[in-house]
């Protein structure tokens, strides 16, 4: 047969196979049939302004609010905050909680996860002084019990023994267990060996976050028997041992004097790892700071998940806010498609560990650098912020704009000119002063969605799924 015959006969074939697909395999594709959501469906309502802001394809239109009716798909917008209505009926549910904290008896944890935009701190600290100024509570939260270079201001760390500390972005020290907790880090101590650790309130720390009363250690699995020996000054006040484990250990202490200076010793013939410890008050609201510097995402998927799920369990938690992106800023692309595929893994992971907790993603703040001789803010960021906000409001989080909340471009470089300076001289990174200043924006803006999260009148009224 030549070649010639061959691909006819072979056409022929397919033929027949595609006429045989049309009439007996129906496929609904009527492409006069589709339709593109309409203005309604999509809109952004913001109250900020006199109009609606309506996203239409790649349009924004402005639009007088009686001529919107809000939808399921509608985006409340106030203050630089944009809330899904599925985030707006969460942050519903936890201001209630949080407002019967001393009735129920609970202690609601508010988790700050970051890069080196958080260390130190410098933005957490004021949010967790103006949660706890407004709900109760007290006490820095969540701690590494090893911190030889004194990053945390909130709490004074001291340690002897054989230590190390673990982190899920260290590659060179990983552990093979993946036992990072929830923190993403472990303070580990060798096996055959003893470690001491001293907690004391520091100078440093904001009026509420000095005063705790519950003390409150978190231990990996483990193989053989663990002492736990606590004193204050000369006296012993805690002698515990810990039989072998293969779950995550809690064990809890309550005192009457308020912030003790407690000093604990450790011992045990195996490996030993302290996943955190938690400095709390009986009741109220709690915001930790979980910063992990140099990462675009809190790498979530290298830590053991079920270690990770547990210490969620054992910790009440009734948000998250998640504020990364200062490392994405020096790649310049053409678009952070690539990122966004980044932040949705972490994302799916956040919904499996914790899929009714609301979460609010914070955008990258302004960043400038020198060009030409002259300090300019990076050109790229719109796209960064608007990668972010895009997989943040497709995930149904909260989505605050740090960066239009600042001033828009150039902000970064005025900040940084205000006496005291609002932001440092690298033009990336802001002061402790300049994150106070974040955390009143952010909270003023919170606070709108949270005492009035809708304008409850015929032409404004949002319809929660």
């Amino acid at each position: 047969m030549n070649q010639y015959l061959r691909i006819c006969i072979y056409f022929l074939l397919i033929l027949a196979l595609a006429s045989v697909c049309v009439k007996y395999i129906r496929i609904p594709f009527k492409p006069s049939e589709w339709q593109l959501k309409s203005p309604e469906e999509v809109a952004i309502v913001d109250f900020d302004s006199a109009f609606l802001t309506v996203l239409t394809g790649d349009t924004l239109k402005l639009l007088p609010p009686d001529t919107i009716k809000v939808t399921n798909d509608t985006i409340i917008a106030r203050s630089h905050l944009s809330c899904p209505p599925l985030f707006l009926n969460q942050l519903a549910k936890l201001h209630k909680q949080l407002r019967n904290t001393s009735q129920t008896n609970r202690n609601i944890r508010i988790l700050h996860f970051g890069d080196s935009q958080i260390e130190g701190d410098r933005i957490t600290a004021h949010l967790r002084e103006a949660f706890q100024n407004k709900y109760g509570g007290s006490g820095p939260g969540l701690t590494t019990i090893y911190d030889p270079q004194r990053i945390n201001p909130s709490v004074w760390l001291d340690s002897d023994g054989d230590w190390q500390i673990h982190s899920i972005y260290n590659r060179k020290r990983q552990l093979p267990n993946k036992a990072y907790g929830l923190m993403g880090q472990t303070a580990s101590l060798k096996a055959n060996s003893s470690g001491t650790f001293k907690i004391s309130p520091s100078r440093w720390a904001e009026k509420h976050a000095s005063h705790y009363q519950k003390v409150r250690l978190f231990i990996a699995p483990h193989t053989d028997s663990v002492v736990i020996k606590g004193t204050i000054k000369a006296t012993e006040v805690i002698n515990e041992t810990l039989l072998p484990s293969d779950a995550l250990t809690e064990i809890n202490w309550e005192f009457e004097q308020l912030s003790p200076r407690l000093k604990f010793n450790l011992s045990s013939s195996a490996d030993v790892h302290i996943l955190g410890c938690a400095l709390d008050s009986t009741n109220g609201v709690t915001v930790d700071n979980i910063a992990l510097r140099g990462q675009s995402s809190p790498l979530l998927h290298r830590t053991n998940g079920e270690l990770f799920k547990a210490m969620c369990e054992h910790l009440d938690i009734g948000l998250i806010i998640f504020q990364f992106g200062t490392n994405i800023i020096p790649t310049v692309a053409p678009n952070y498609n690539f990122y966004k595929v980044q932040l949705a893994k972490q994302f799916d992971l956040l919904k499996t560990f914790l899929p009714d907790v609301p979460i609010l993603i914070i955008g990258i703040s302004d960043a400038a650098q020198k060009t030409n001789g002259q300090i300019q803010s990076y050109d790229h960021l719109h796209k960064i912020a608007h990668a972010q906000k895009a997989i943040a409001l497709e995930y149904d989080f909260a989505y605050f704009d740090l960066f239009n909340a600042m001033g828009g471009d150039g902000s970064i470089i005025e900040w940084s000119r205000k006496s005291p300076p609002w932001a440092l001289t690298d033009y990336i990174h802001l002061s402790r002063k300049g994150g106070q200043e974040v955390a009143n924006l952010l909270t003023n803006a919170l606070w709108q969605h949270m005492s009035d999260p809708v304008k409850q009148d015929s032409s404004l009224m949002l319809t929660i799924r």
